[in-house]
């Protein structure tokens, strides 16, 4: 049992460090560099991608409204699309599905937040 504590400790050490650098990736627009990166980190730890994708949403909306200031259109795309995070994750390991959602995601944002002024 104590043994356990220093392993979990590395685990989520570990998924923190992947986030940031997905963050990194992913404020710079290197939609699949990040879901890469996501999927060589699960391939070698499968049972911490479920740590990787509830981070996901957060990280990628974040960046989406400090590229778009887009707030509103965000709420009413969320509302409109509520398994967009689901999709988010599924697409995680994908490069080119993961850009193509995450550019997706940034296109309706943008086109909203034309709408709404």
């Amino acid at each position: 049992m104590a043994g356990s504590v220093p392993a979990d400790h590395h685990a989520k050490s570990e998924v923190l460090a992947l986030i940031d650098k997905v963050s990194d990736l992913i404020g710079n627009d290197a939609y699949a560099d990040a879901a890469r990166e996501i999927a060589a980190f699960v391939n070698g730890r499968p049972g911490l991608r479920y740590f990787v994708e509830e981070a996901l949403p957060s990280r990628v909306s974040d960046h989406v409204l400090k590229k778009t200031g887009a707030h509103v259109a965000f709420t009413t795309y969320t509302l409109r699309n509520p398994n967009w995070a689901t999709e988010l994750a599924q697409a995680c390991t994908d490069p080119e599905a993961f850009e193509r959602l995450v550019k997706g995601l940034e296109a309706a944002i943008s086109t909203g937040k034309k709408a709404a002024a």
